[in-house]
């Protein structure tokens, strides 16, 4: 573990160093506090800092609560020297924020203990802190995992639900145009039974590299369930809906590829949200234009 001294006495710098090295530390030793405060403000800086009370340019004690207010997921162990002899100096330095004092001239035992414990308590903290990285990454993972279809990486069902209630209740409040595009893979029963769920699925996840690759940003396109799909397009008409939905599916209708074996298109249904619609009646509208495309002879887009 590396060790910042920050002390002014030269004799008093050089006996911390060489036993602080003897006892299988490195050390980074400075002569001033505007040094010390230098240093800490680097990254990956020491955590355990033995600070002077007294030296030139910041004191101790203002280093220390400079520190408090800085520092982050993992804190610094702080051990604050003095030669003073007021018998408010400890209470003074772990009022600053110190972990602990110790008074000058230091019996060497004494200081081999204080070090031990702060370098303990240091690497407890380090070990919270990566505990609490791994905690939160995974938390992160969960997350993503609950709103994403596991096959294509889409949005899943509940996530599409989520976002369009919200966005449902953005184009009310700011009138703007919300529209949906529902999309079924044609005779995709077809390539399962020809060639096997493997093939199926390679199909499903080229399609939904298309949409990601076709949507905007603020576009929420998901699985809505086997072969299904839909797309919700906020501040977006009925019009721009079906430019959309007529590129996707010439795409993929001339998208050669291994993982189509067989002529694979698909049919598309549009709608735009009309006054007093709530979720359930543009999702029924937009479904009836998909029933229409695969009654006219689906590979095509219908709006509704």
């Amino acid at each position: 573990m590396n060790i910042l001294i920050a002390e002014d006495d030269a004799p008093s710098r050089l006996i911390l160093q060489s036993l602080l090295t003897k006892w299988g530390y490195t050390v980074t030793a400075v002569a001033d506090g505007d040094e010390a405060w230098r240093i800490l403000c680097e990254p990956d800086h020491p955590l355990l800092v033995i600070l002077d009370w007294m030296m030139p340019g910041i004191e101790g004690p203002e280093i220390v609560r400079r520190l408090r207010v800085k520092e982050g997921s993992t804190p610094h162990y702080v051990i604050i020297m003095t030669s003073g002899t007021c018998e408010n100096t400890p209470v003074l330095a772990l009022d600053s924020g110190a972990d602990d004092f110790i008074a000058k001239p230091f019996n060497h035992a004494e200081l081999r203990a204080r070090v031990n414990v702060g370098c303990r308590i240091t690497h407890l903290h380090e070990a919270l802190a990566e505990k609490l990285h791994k905690l939160e990454s995974a938390s992160e993972t969960i997350s993503r995992l609950a709103r994403t279809d596991e096959l294509t990486g889409l949005h899943n069902r509940r996530s599409f639900n989520e976002s369009f209630t919200l966005a449902l209740s953005s184009a009310r409040r700011h009138n703007h145009p919300l529209s949906l595009i529902s999309i079924d893979l044609d005779n995709f029963k077809r390539i399962n039974d020809t060639f096997g769920h493997s093939t199926g699925d390679l199909v499903l996840k080229e399609f939904s590299d298309l949409l990601k690759e076709m949507v905007r940003i603020e576009d929420i396109a998901s699985r809505w369930g086997g072969e299904e799909f839909i797309i919700l397009l906020p501040n977006t008409s009925r019009d721009a809906a079906v430019t959309l939905a007529e590129r996707i599916r010439s795409i993929f209708e001339n998208q050669a590829s291994s993982a189509k074996p067989l002529s694979v298109t698909a049919s598309f249904g549009v709608a735009q949200l009309q006054n007093g619609e709530n979720e359930d009646d543009l999702i029924r509208r937009v479904d009836n234009a998909l029933y229409e495309a695969k009654r006219e002879g689906r590979n095509r887009v219908v709006a509704y």
